[in-house]
């Protein structure tokens, strides 16, 4: 007589053999699932427990683990590993085909007919010759074929090894798309070329792969993979190379293996070309990427051909009697030369210039091509020059498709005066684009403000082109604005902008007025978030008449901590918008990933070119619904994100300072505390600062701002392009 299921009451591994009866839960991202097992001798089901690939009512099962107590649901078994039995008889064959879409136990018998006891063996490699089993059209074909794939075949085994390698198996897919059927072995045998060759794998989860399948600490694979991956890491951080001792230290350090074994990596890397040496704009031994030295070197020589081509000279016109001497010298360089940089601070007249370069453009017949390396950055410099401009991914028709340009070598933008703003924000690669879709005939003027942060990606683009321009004899024309024009005099703004780059003491108005630039010392940061959160939703709009949500923008050095963006966006979010319509998006195993309330500022944390979005742009969420996702506006625009969609938005009350580059709002309020320490540098304050329209209000600690004021830039990047320039003449 079955006895009553009593499972054992310690924690030691155990094995459970026995069929599901119901599948309780199934999420299909993490595959963590619950099911009720029957178990032979015991008249109660089993709640089973853990990660699997989609389970089936009816499968029989081997399953590792332990039992443990849950609070709510009890005893169960928490599995590790787990077996699907595969069925040896003819029987056995005809009820697993019955769990198959389409096939009953009539259509089942006739496939079993047909094939006997090679059936699996059909489905798994010429699944198309079900067709001969009368009953089975293309429909059906191709629904058995899904159902076995997912279940059983290639894929599903694949997304099995994952899970016993303790890894999503949402991996399973692109690991899938690029090796095939040598997935599987790819895995086992070579998991560090994922992280070389699979999008989404980086060296950590590789190199936990590898150590769960015992590969040793010191393998000549894993110290490469690893010299690699500390690359890469340097190419986040900015940099087109390292120094190669520092890139020995680095990876050494990293990965617990002696500098000796990383040197020997290094020198075979090079050899097979993965690495590559060169000397950086110093002199300094450097070694790179070949596809950043390629990007660097395509970069110079674009500018190169630019520089020596035979332009027309534009016969200049009557110029405004206003003009500074330097805003005259930059109109009369771009008629003069093929590359003209133009770099100035705030209220040095930058816009006027460029204005008056596009009239005389204008009067010579030449096309105008305006563009900015993002929408806002676009939209502002389309505004001060009244003329159409477009982001480059826009202007070059990204094709996501191929994940390549339109515009390149072989298909030319049309010749005219190409103008980019915001040119600090260019980095290597997008440089390198935008300049392979422009020819010899082309005039181009790089407009930015060199004293901004750098480019996220890596690079020094417009750094670069002005050390190299500033060397005796260089070709390309480089034009710095210093004057500070009457209407920006007055500026609180702008004076202390210019007063950090000379590295002097900031300036505050007088409080209790209405004022434009203020500091407001905070003890912690917790003090600091409360009086943010303050300043930005009562303050600072009660005073200057602004709207909180849409007009007062939070810049943060750093995402975490109490005065980091994601706090602060939570206590913001708060203040805005309590009481909305709002939508929780919720991970695999139910924790919230995100809120989104009618009303929220919202920004595109990476480009999605269906939806003609890009990373860095803002928008007001309109409305929120389960069924027909969120909708919002972006600029004008109604964009709808369903499901996980969303998950490429987050609140932007509060964002970091890099991330605020190319933007302008009328307030902007920037927290700067002692925990900020490694970010304090001059260019870091300065951008946030010149952020602000009407108002900047400093919240922090007297030292981290002066500390920021006096540091400078600290961190230079390791680049080549200066001395490519420089070497062009």
């Amino acid at each position: 007589m079955p006895l009553p299921f009593d499972p054992p009451r310690s924690e030691a591994a155990a094995q459970l053999v026995g069929t599901v009866e119901r599948v309780v839960y199934h999420d299909e991202r993490t595959r963590y699932t619950v099911m009720r097992v029957s178990v032979p001798g015991h008249s109660e089901l089993a709640t089973v427990v853990g990660r699997t690939i989609s389970p089936e009512t009816g499968a029989q099962l081997t399953v590792h683990g332990h039992w443990d107590s849950h609070p709510s649901h009890g005893r169960q078994f928490a599995f590790d590993r787990i077996a699907f039995e595969v069925p040896t008889t003819l029987g056995g064959i005809e009820r697993r085909l019955t769990r198959y879409p389409g096939v009953k136990d009539v259509m089942a018998a006739r496939i079993v007919a047909r094939f006997g006891l090679d059936t699996l063996t059909v489905l798994e490699s010429q699944p198309r010759r079900l067709l001969e089993v009368e009953g089975i059209g293309a429909r059906t074909l191709e629904k058995i074929i899904e159902h076995h794939t997912n279940q059983v075949g290639p894929l599903a085994q694949l997304e099995s090894q994952l899970l016993e390698l303790d890894l999503p198996v949402y991996l399973g897919r692109p690991i899938f798309d690029r090796f095939g059927d040598d997935a599987i072995a790819v895995v086992r045998k070579q998991p560090y070329r994922l992280a070389r060759e699979v999008k989404g794998i980086g060296f950590t989860t590789a190199d936990r792969m590898a150590r769960a399948l015992g590969i040793a600490a010191d393998s000549d694979e894993r110290v490469e993979a690893g010299v690699l991956h500390t690359m890469e890491q340097a190419e986040q951080d900015g940099n087109c190379a390292l120094p190669i001792e520092q890139l020995v230290r680095k990876a050494a350090q990293a990965l617990g293996v002696s500098e000796e074994l990383v040197r020997v990596a290094g020198e075979h890397l090079v050899a097979i070309g993965e690495l590559v040496l060169e000397h950086g704009n110093d002199g300094t031994p450097l070694c790179f990427s070949p596809r950043l030295v390629a990007a660097e070197g395509a970069v110079a020589d674009a500018l190169s051909a630019m520089v020596g081509a035979d332009h027309r000279r534009w016969q200049m016109h009557v110029l405004p009697p206003n003009l500074s001497a330097g805003q005259v010298e930059a109109v009369q360089a771009i008629a003069d030369h093929g590359v003209v940089v133009l770099t100035g601070g705030p209220g040095t007249g930058k816009s006027t210039v460029v204005r008056e370069i596009l009239g005389l453009a204008r009067a010579h017949q030449e096309e105008l091509i305006l563009c900015a390396p993002t929408g806002r950055a676009a939209k502002r410099l389309e505004q001060a020059a009244g003329h159409e401009a477009r982001t480059i991914h826009r202007l070059l028709e990204f094709q996501p498709e191929t994940g390549r340009f339109a515009h390149g070598p072989a298909d030319p933008l049309p010749p005219g005066l190409v103008v980019v703003d915001e040119s600090s924000m260019l980095d290597v690669a997008l440089a390198q684009a935008l300049l392979g879709a422009l020819t010899p005939k082309h005039r181009l003027l790089l407009v930015g403000d060199a004293d901004q942060l750098p480019s996220v990606g890596p690079g020094n683009v417009l750094s670069d082109i002005i050390t190299a321009a500033s060397t005796p004899g260089s070709p390309v024309a480089c034009v710095r604005l210093t004057e500070v024009f009457r209407q920006a005099h007055g500026s609180t703004i702008v004076d202390n902008a210019h007063r950090m780059l000379r590295g002097e003491p900031l300036r505050t108005d007088e409080a209790g007025t209405k004022g434009e630039f203020f500091v407001i010392p905070a003890r912690s940061a917790e003090h600091a978030h409360e009086l943010v959160v303050r300043l930005a939703t009562e303050r600072i709009p009660e005073a200057y008449g602004l709207d909180g949500a849409t007009e007062v923008q939070v810049l943060c050095p750093m995402h975490k901590g109490r005065a980091g963006t994601e706090a602060l966006n939570d206590a913001l979010q708060g203040k805005h918008t309590a009481g909305m319509p709002e939508l929780e998006i919720q991970g695999g195993r139910g924790q919230l990933m995100r809120r989104f309330r009618v009303g929220d500022r919202v920004m595109q944390t990476k480009n999605d070119y269906n939806k003609n979005v890009f990373n860095g742009d803002v928008g007001v969420v309109r409305s929120v619904d389960r069924e027909h996702g969120i909708v919002v506006d972006m600029d004008g625009t109604k964009i709808t994100y369903l499901g996980n969609e969303a998950m490429a938005l987050v609140l932007a009350y509060a964002v970091s300072i890099h991330k605020s580059q190319g933007s302008e709002f009328e307030a902007v309020i920037v927290t700067l505390l002692p925990e900020h320490q490694v970010m304090l540098r001059r260019n870091l304050l300065y951008t946030a600062v010149t952020r602000g329209r009407r108002l900047v209000v400093l919240v922090g600690d007297s030292t981290a701002i002066g500390t920021a004021v006096r540091t400078g830039h600290g961190g230079e990047r390791w680049t080549r392009l200066a001395h490519e320039l420089q070497s062009m003449r």
